[in-house]
């Protein structure tokens, strides 16, 4: 869903500011979920903490670079090649 809005709503040459914006939102819930950890008691290993860490793998699926990388490390076709494809 939310490639179809950034598809019908922006040019191809602005893809590169959504990737550094998610790679930006990705490293700071990162940050927040290890500060977290630290900092708020009884938080490690709550429902919370496994919440904050499926929301922020999530954000894996829309950043092209890391789901080639790990189409690469294990062994499955990467995504980008089959942009051209017709669809049906």
């Amino acid at each position: 869903m939310q490639d179809d809005v950034r598809l019908s709503s922006t040019n191809k040459n602005l893809d590169v500011y959504f990737t550094a914006f998610l790679m930006i939102s990705l490293i700071l819930f990162a940050i927040e979920i290890l500060a977290s950890s630290v900092a708020i008691d009884d938080y490690k290993y709550s429902f919370y903490f496994y919440l904050d860490i499926v929301a922020t793998l999530s954000i894996f699926s829309d950043v092209s670079f890391l789901l080639d990388f790990m189409a690469v490390i294990f062994g499955m076709e990467i995504s980008t090649l089959s942009v051209n494809a017709i669809p049906g």
